[in-house]
């Protein structure tokens, strides 16, 4: 019976172990709760801003938790209109490989129109504050059902000479006015990729739990 007690607990641990590992969430306000309401460049953790014809919130009004999400807007008069939050990372491991995620939501009250899009984007920089690479995730668009949070993620690895990243839900028209746009967003992740050797030393440390209990 102790015996029995023992290995449960050995693999709870490494189980546990990796899943903190591999699970840190390296943003600061992952779900949107720790900035004001007023229209400005920097507001708690994210720089959030629009284009001559976009607006970024924080919104109470709907959110997949906690009391505040995402809001971005399009008033939509050309193409070029935008809207985006974004954090910036110096001190990360440049080296590894990380998902973004992010929940979206076409709101039937002021849904995305029939040409806006919204998608993640992550940015890569030198120390010279030159864009090295960017990664983006699918497009989020006026087909995804309404009043439904839809998960999209993408992965992105650092490219040589990397010592900026910055994560990016981003807003675009894409066409001249037709309608309002808006999309929200809530509870965000940037975490790390695991590594094959950590999925390897996971896989090995449960076999030989196993094995222990199978030669006793």
């Amino acid at each position: 019976m102790k015996r029995n007690v023992t290995i449960m607990l050995m693999l709870l641990i490494a189980v546990m172990a990796y899943q903190v590992s591999a699970s840190a969430n390296l943003l600061s306000d992952p779900g949107f709760e720790n900035g004001g309401s007023a229209i400005a460049l920097k507001d708690g953790p994210w720089t959030w801003d629009g284009g001559s014809n976009g607006g970024s919130f924080y919104a109470p009004d709907v959110t997949l938790s906690g009391v505040k999400a995402a809001k971005v807007v399009l008033w939509g008069e050309s193409a070029n209109d935008y809207a985006y939050f974004v954090e910036e990372f110096e001190e990360i491991d440049f080296t590894a490989s990380y998902v973004v995620s992010a929940n979206f939501l076409n709101n039937s009250a002021s849904a995305l129109n029939s040409t806006g899009t919204a998608a993640i984007q992550v940015k890569w920089f030198n120390s010279l504050g030159s864009e090295l690479a960017m990664d983006e995730s699918s497009a989020f668009n006026s087909t995804y059902a309404l009043d439904q949070w839809h998960n999209i993620s993408v992965v992105s690895i650092a490219p040589t000479l990397a010592s900026k990243v910055a994560v990016v839900i981003a807003a675009k028209a894409n066409a001249d006015y037709v309608g309002e746009s808006t999309v929200y967003v809530d509870e965000m992740g940037f975490d790390v990729v695991p590594e094959p050797a950590s999925l390897l030393m996971l896989a090995s440390g449960l076999l030989g739990i196993f094995g222990i209990s199978r030669k006793r």
